[in-house]
């Protein structure tokens, strides 16, 4: 039994000769930036959800070396107790029960030692008035401290 191989490359329109390393020798200071800087190859979709929903955002981030990733919202870095993922680029924050609160810009910054980038999505939650905490009374607190009155006459 004899097993034949035949071997090619992906790249059938390289020279031979050059190899990736050598490419990137002769690349100068600024394309090396460009290349390693960090990429947003998968960017997050906006959410629209309602009060108690839960709410996430998905990205993919690229880099050399991988990119530090942090989650703004509103412009302010995202102190949340949310459950914020990053494996191998792939990012995703969680939000296991949205409130109203919570709606706004949701921004991912990546950096590393070569650059930044960034990218934003919308949370708009929708608000569920589902217990009311303000008084049903016509004359607001007011009225409460007669029917108090009322009470004690009649007890």
């Amino acid at each position: 039994i004899s097993l034949f191989f035949r071997v090619t490359t992906l790249d059938q329109h390289r020279s031979p000769g050059r190899s990736p390393a050598r490419r990137l020798d002769e690349t100068d200071e600024a394309q090396l930036e460009r290349l390693y800087k960090p990429v947003f190859v998968m960017k997050p979709s906006s959410c629209k959800c309602s009060e108690g929903q839960t709410a996430r955002f998905d990205l993919k981030v690229v880099g050399r070396p991988m990119p530090d990733t942090y989650w703004f919202h509103n412009g302010k870095l995202n102190t949340a107790k949310l459950r914020m993922v990053n494996e191998f680029g792939y990012c995703s924050l969680d939000y296991e029960v949205a409130y109203a609160r919570d709606s706004g810009v949701i921004t991912c910054r990546a950096t590393n030692k070569f650059g930044v980038d960034q990218t934003s999505a919308t949370l708009i939650v929708k608000d569920e008035k589902g217990l009311v905490v303000e008084t049903q009374l016509p004359e607001g607190r007011k009225g409460a401290h007669r029917i108090d009155e009322m009470e004690r006459l009649f007890l």
